[in-house]
């Protein structure tokens, strides 16, 4: 237990937080005010939270990724607590898109500044708060622990470039780290981080990370359709290669080994997802400089498949879709120095996984896959072309590939029983 005055005081560093919070709070809200984006629910991002919204278990993610490996933890609070609402907040509108379906109500969370914390707490006085990965928001976090309510960390993962911030900045986080009921983290890695910082070693369960605890939308015998739905006049030889989650900058190497194999006569489809909806422009611009016809994902549902050698996602929730139809799978953030999404999504259906060398934030997951023969490496432009040629040419490794990182991935499955039962624990 923690002592009564341990729980009221929070340090100086929070005084200091605060103190900055609210002298630039001014210039905080123009900025959003400023962009189309951020004024997407703008008075919920002030504290404007109306209807009240009772009593319930709070779930937090900044975006889609979050949000993701929260969805599986919602699902079973709705299978095992039906009468229990459930309110889950993101920072950005697409992350409350994304699991909107699986939560009484959503918010957007509010700015980390007193009056509007303060302001969305007036609506809402929840049973327990769960954070999904590291959205360590200070001043949210103060109030929730001044008010008594439990707050649990979930899927707790700090990458290895931002640690050494988290380090620095300890005297900050610690305070908060220590009030955590439950951190549940991927791996013994993460454990040893977060324990450092300040959590108490007796909270810190090694439980996987729920985002991987999945099943497969659809079967196999889907995939073959997905794959006829998107492209027209595939045969045994095609193959389709697909820029998953993908940045700007991450293209160009595909493209370039693309192109190379469109000239030795290779029938290679390309499907590129962009990680943000508002950088379709951005690839579009790209295809259209290289002169390389394209067709939109959107146009190919009211229209049908397209002829097109490439076609552009710019719908909402259709990365699944691509890695079920892919005969080999770029994950994005890989290439440039963000450190990797999700390698899981196409391994759980048998497509073989290929990373870049900037994999910080997921470099457990590819050093297990590495270990076990399930991973492909592109660290180069040559390497990239090497491997689109073995793909087309029907090399066996891309089957082997496949069929190592499908193995790989069975192995994590459990990860949101066990999350949930230690926030049964917490709720009572």
């Amino acid at each position: 237990m923690i002592s009564r005055s341990k729980q009221i005081g929070f340090g100086m560093a929070l005084s200091l937080y605060r103190l900055l919070g609210l002298v630039f709070s001014p210039a905080v809200v123009l900025v959003l005010a400023a962009f189309r984006r951020g004024r997407v629910r703008f008075a919920e991002r002030l504290g404007w939270w109306r209807p009240p919204l009772g009593q319930p278990l709070w779930f937090h993610g900044a975006s889609v990724g979050e949000v993701q490996g929260l969805i599986p933890i919602l699902k079973l609070v709705r299978e095992n607590l039906p009468d229990q609402r459930t309110l889950l907040t993101a920072t950005s509108p697409t992350g409350l898109e994304r699991g909107a379906d699986y939560a009484t109500a959503t918010r957007i969370l509010p700015l980390d500044i007193l009056p509007c914390v303060w302001g969305a707490l007036r609506s809402v006085s929840p049973r327990s708060l769960v954070i999904s990965e590291t959205e360590l928001w200070p001043e949210l976090m103060r109030a929730i622990f001044l008010r008594g309510t439990p707050v649990s960390i979930i899927n707790g993962r700090i990458s290895d470039y931002t640690f050494s911030w988290y380090r620095r900045l300890r005297g900050l986080f610690a305070p908060l780290l220590v009030r955590c009921s439950v951190v549940c983290v991927p791996d013994e890695v993460q454990r040893a981080r977060f324990i450092d910082l300040g959590a108490r070693p007796g909270a810190v369960h090694v439980t996987g990370h729920t985002k991987y605890d999945v099943l497969p939308r659809f079967a196999q015998p889907d995939q073959e359709r997905l794959r006829s739905e998107i492209f027209s006049g595939l045969d045994a030889s095609s193959r389709i290669l697909v820029l998953g989650s993908v940045h700007p900058g991450e293209e160009s190497w595909w493209l370039g080994a693309a192109e190379a194999a469109w000239r030795r006569g290779a029938d290679l489809r390309v499907i590129l997802v962009p990680r943000h909806l508002e950088k379709v422009g951005y690839f579009e611009r790209c295809l259209s400089h290289l002169s390389l016809p394209y067709a939109l994902r959107s146009a190919c549902r009211s229209g049908g498949p397209s002829s097109a050698r490439v076609v552009v996602f710019d719908t909402m929730g259709d990365l699944e879709v691509a890695y079920a139809a892919g005969d080999l799978a770029f994950v994005g953030a890989t290439l440039v120095d963000i450190g990797g999404h999700n390698p899981f999504e196409p391994a759980m259906y048998g497509t073989p996984v290929c990373v870049g060398p900037y994999v910080s934030v997921i470099r457990p997951l590819v050093e297990e896959m590495r270990a076990n023969n399930g991973l492909l490496l592109a660290e180069s432009s040559e390497q990239v072309c090497t491997l689109v040629e073995r793909l087309c040419a029907g090399d066996d490794l891309m089957r082997r590939v496949g069929l190592a990182g499908n193995e790989v991935w069975g192995r994590h499955r459990g990860a949101a029983k066990r999350v949930f039962e230690r926030l049964l624990e917490v709720v009572g």
